[in-house]
């Protein structure tokens, strides 16, 4: 084959490539723009159950001030009694329900500074109103449809004034004992101190990513204040962890998409992160979106290439057989006229192939013809 029909060859075969990827890369283009928004969705509607999540918050602490501000009644010698035989004392803390549930007037573990019991018997006859806070919000009609997630997450209240804390799910005070009382002059459960002062003017606040001091993962926290008489008592805390990230950015209308999603959420100023999940594969992204939510919290998302090829692999398909189809007919193409080219002899005046060129084999075909007898036009 010639020099410039072997370029023309490449040309066109070059020519199919781009054409048949162009309706490949329209494809392309318009999943990246539907995904960009629907990231964007995911953030929204991350951002929305934070909201609800921290109008839980601000219930249960509103349902603890209104039992705090009512008159209570004398507690009685046999619940004194009760509190006081179940009150023990293990791992340099002491408290109710530490080890195990001998208390069935707590749903969960009291943990106190104070070895006396007398000093606990009041809040153990009062926090039953904040189990009962918790219990509530969470069998709500709408809940675990719409913005609230079907889980239980981790609350938790701590009382300034009494030096004690109460978690809601029973801790068994072996694995975690709280030992420093002065947590709010020195941030010592972990939270940053800049975000337990801003519960002093009064709001919800959401913590930045610390370590827990219970489960040693990077957790946030919601805190929602606790006044008394215009004074500040306590706070009442929801940890919100991995495992509850994960269920709040689950594409549950899009499961596909899971496997091939990065999640991360980023402490701007602290530079911690907590990675929420992670693609199977990491070949290519090809859609991020990054986002800021109040309080110096970044979320960053981005989706592999290996999600559109496995979604659209039907187009894929189809770009790949009409690519090698068409390749497949310029190369036959051209093969033909170079068998053409070889066998004939063109006409001088019209350009046109309409001679044979007689070589050896077709030669001695003709013979054959002749020799049996057969008519030859020649």
């Amino acid at each position: 084959m010639k020099l410039h029909h072997r370029m023309l060859r490449h040309f066109i075969a070059a020519s199919v490539i781009v054409l048949t990827s162009s309706f490949l890369i329209f494809e392309l283009v318009a999943s990246d723009r539907a995904m960009s928004a629907y990231l964007r969705y995911i953030v929204q509607k991350a951002d929305s159950s934070f909201l609800y999540d921290k109008y839980q918050n601000q219930s249960i602490a509103a349902h603890v001030m209104r039992a705090l501000a009512a008159e209570q009644s004398e507690v009685s010698p046999e619940q004194r009694r009760a509190i006081c035989e179940a009150f023990e004392s293990a791992n340099n803390t002491h408290g109710l329900n530490l080890t195990a549930h001998k208390y069935p007037g707590l749903r969960g573990t009291l943990q106190t500074a104070s070895t006396d019991c007398d000093t606990i018997v009041e809040a153990a006859a009062l926090l039953p109103a904040f189990d009962q806070a918790v219990e509530g919000n969470r069998h709500q009609d709408d809940y675990g449809s719409g913005l609230g997630m079907a889980e239980e997450k981790f609350h938790y209240y701590l009382d300034l004034n009494d030096r004690y804390v109460y978690f809601y799910e029973p801790v068994n005070v072996e694995y975690f004992a709280m030992n420093n009382w002065s947590f709010l002059q020195s941030g010592s459960i972990g939270i940053d101190r800049k975000d337990i002062e801003k519960v002093f003017t009064g709001r919800t606040v959401l913590s930045s990513i610390y370590q827990d001091q219970r489960t040693k993962q990077n957790v946030m926290s919601l805190l929602t204040p606790v006044y008394v008489a215009g004074q500040l008592k306590g706070i009442v805390l929801l940890d919100i962890n991995k495992n509850n990230l994960r269920n709040i950015f689950y594409t549950h209308d899009r499961p596909l998409l899971w496997r091939f999603l990065n999640v991360t959420l980023t402490d701007t100023d602290s530079g911690r992160d907590i990675i929420i999940n992670q693609s199977e594969d990491n070949l290519f992204q090809y859609v991020s979106y990054v986002h800021d939510l109040p309080g110096g919290i970044r979320v960053s998302l981005s989706i592999d290439i290996l999600y559109f090829i496995t979604s659209s692999w039907k187009s894929v398909l189809f770009w790949i057989l009409t690519a090698l189809i068409l390749l497949n007919m310029v190369r036959m193409h051209f093969r033909l006229y170079q068998n053409v080219s070889r066998e004939n002899i063109s006409d001088a005046m019209t350009g046109l192939y309409n001679r044979k060129i007689l070589t050896p084999e077709l030669e001695q075909r003709l013979q054959k013809l002749v020799q049996s007898g057969s008519s030859v036009m020649w």
